[in-house]
């Protein structure tokens, strides 16, 4: 195996012997200097191919325990799904892993909106979500809520559905376009949309767009968090509400204050880091 590009000391971009692009884990790899044949393949304890490069970044961002526990879930998932999953899944649950993580240390609860639709409409990826969520808080010793598996059961949702490209996709595609518009023109930035913010935030408002037409009333934890959130973040609140008037005036569907917390946290997420690449 060739390595070709050193991502960190523990990983890197490397070629198979039939000279595919892969990205490996291993203890020490891309410390030696690049190109170079590795022989010993022992070292390697991961290898993820077709992953797109917009996601390398990730790997500086989220320790390797959080990838760790990814690559199980979706060995998992693999074993119970049917349809072929995107080869970016890894990468974008470890993501979502790393976030929820973060939001349970700082006690932010996010309300998931849909998961009784989720459990009756895709009993299988519940199912794989339930059992994410007995190794996540086994391995990192917290105790995230049975709303969690339902919010990992849309990721692999979305990972199926976008090998299958279907029209409600490409639909909603459409919409999250015409949101980034509105937060570019609101905060006067440009988003690169190869990068990995905006692929991450893409995942977030397919996520979110999974709420269509659904009735739901805000958690009294989450009430106290949103007004907290609003005032600590008034440009990103704005922003969500001229979102929230667009969505109503295109798909007739109103957010709730649930929905505009989660928008808020991902608008401020992606403009605070677009805005320090300008």
């Amino acid at each position: 195996m060739k390595v070709i590009k050193k991502i960190n000391n523990n990983v890197a971009v490397c070629l198979d012997n039939k000279h595919d692009e892969l990205i490996a884990f291993g203890k020490g790899i891309g410390f030696p200097e690049i190109p170079y044949e590795l022989t010993d393949l022992s070292l390697i304890s991961r290898t993820f191919y077709g992953v797109d490069s917009g996601y390398f970044e990730l790997v500086s961002e989220i320790p390797e325990d959080i990838f760790e526990i990814s690559a199980r879930i979706v060995e998992y998932a693999r074993g119970k799904l049917s349809k072929k999953l995107n080869p970016n899944i890894t990468f974008t649950l470890a993501d979502h892993i790393y976030f929820s993580v973060q939001r349970f240390q700082k006690e932010i609860y996010v309300k998931m909106p849909i998961s009784y639709d989720i459990q009756y409409l895709y009993e299988k990826e519940t199912d794989v979500g339930e059992q994410a969520v007995k190794v996540i808080n086994e391995q990192q010793n917290i105790q995230l809520g049975r709303e969690e598996a339902a919010s990992i059961a849309v990721h692999f949702i979305n990972a199926e559905m976008m090998e299958e490209n279907d029209t409600e996709e490409l639909d909603d595609e459409q919409l999250i376009r015409e949101i980034t518009q509105i937060i570019e023109r609101r905060f006067s930035i440009h988003i690169d949309q190869k990068n990995f913010n905006y692929s991450r935030f893409v995942s977030h408002m397919h996520y979110l767009l999974k709420r269509m037409n659904q009735e739901t009333v805000i958690s009294s934890e989450n009430l106290k968090m949103f007004e907290t959130v609003r005032e600590e973040y008034s440009d990103a609140y704005q922003c969500a509400m001229e979102v929230g008037n667009y969505l109503q005036n295109t798909r007739n569907w109103e957010l709730d204050k649930e929905e505009l917390l989660y928008l808020m946290m991902h608008i401020n997420r992606l403009h605070t880091r677009e805005d320090c690449n300008q």
